[in-house]
């Protein structure tokens, strides 16, 4: 496939997300945020190379936060979260997807080795490892703060009927999506604190526009043998993600993954367009030209036949 054709799909399929969620939006708005939204993707590209420990260390207005696990999200210049916690002195565990870990780890190594940092001071765990659970408890066991990062990918393919209760809706605008509480659970079981933070964007400054806000407290020990401890955490979490997407909602990378996947059309249903206030958008693929409806993400081929 083309470049410039993934670059295409990939735009149909945000614009398709978001529309989920804001159905009101204009078109013309959606391909606005789209525009913003990547325009932030290469600003935080630029802060990454640009800032270091030093500079986070003076301009970090945190105070020491008790969390074994912190929970964030993929929002703004998200990877600076685990430099802000190394140079508030924190040992860093940090969980990812076995895809990420392969590409990034390398990465974050050579960021340390060029901020003079001792390599064990950030690890990473793989989220699909079968142990991951009990290695996040050993990590925490050893005074290390776990960073996780909450996703809301509702892909279809990777969430079946059986594991639903590891994984809780979020009601948010127009649709909704879920995160996975299994975290929250082992958290609440060994008495593990929790904390939630996320990038903040600083108005009226040149040099610094976005920084870690300080920690909210999720979960504590206390709240062990408490029955009503998660779903008061999920309402914590929630108001905090409310919070951060009024702040901006094109600085959540998110929208790129959210119904991705599209269930499989059963034999014998009709794939005839009879979408009611919908919009569709006109766009070439592999020299064929297509009409992609973004509320239900199907793709129509437009063709001519002679008579």
């Amino acid at each position: 496939m083309k470049e410039q054709e993934r670059n295409n799909l990939k735009r149909l399929l945000w614009l398709s997300n978001v529309y989920q969620f804001f159905p009101d939006r204009s078109i013309s708005d959606l391909q606005q945020g789209y525009q913003r939204w990547l325009h932030h993707k290469q600003q935080f590209k630029a802060q990454y190379r640009q800032i270091n420990l030093d500079q986070l260390q003076q301009e970090s207005s945190i105070h020491d936060f008790d969390a074994g696990i912190l929970l964030t999200f993929h929002y703004g210049p998200y990877r600076l979260l685990p430099r802000y916690l190394l140079a508030m002195g924190y040992q860093v565990t940090l969980l990812l997807s076995t895809d990420v870990l392969e590409r990034e780890n390398k990465q974050y190594q050579k960021e340390l080795d060029a901020d003079g940092i001792c390599p064990d001071r950030l690890e990473c765990l793989d989220a699909h490892d079968p142990l991951v659970l009990r290695k996040i408890c050993r990590a925490v066991e050893r005074q290390r703060v776990v960073l996780v990062f909450l996703d809301a990918n509702e892909s279809l393919a990777k969430y079946a009927d059986q594991d639903q209760e590891a994984r809780v809706r979020i009601d948010f605008a127009a649709h909704y999506f879920h995160w996975r509480i299994n975290i929250l659970k082992i958290a609440q079981r060994f008495g593990i604190s929790v904390a939630v933070t996320h990038m903040e964007r600083k108005e009226n400054d040149d040099q610094q526009f976005w920084q870690m806000l300080q920690p909210q407290a999720v979960l504590s020990p206390e709240d062990q043998d408490h029955p009503d401890a998660l779903s008061s955490a999920c309402a914590v979490l929630q108001q905090r993600f409310q919070a951060m997407i009024e702040q901006d909602w094109t600085a959540w990378e998110n929208w790129s993954l959210l119904h991705h996947y599209m269930p499989v059309i059963a034999p014998g249903i009709s794939t005839a367009i009879d979408a009611v206030g919908s919009w569709f958008i006109p766009f070439t693929w592999r020299d064929k030209a297509y009409l992609f409806d973004l509320s239900t993400k199907g793709f129509y081929e437009l063709s001519c036949k002679n008579k």
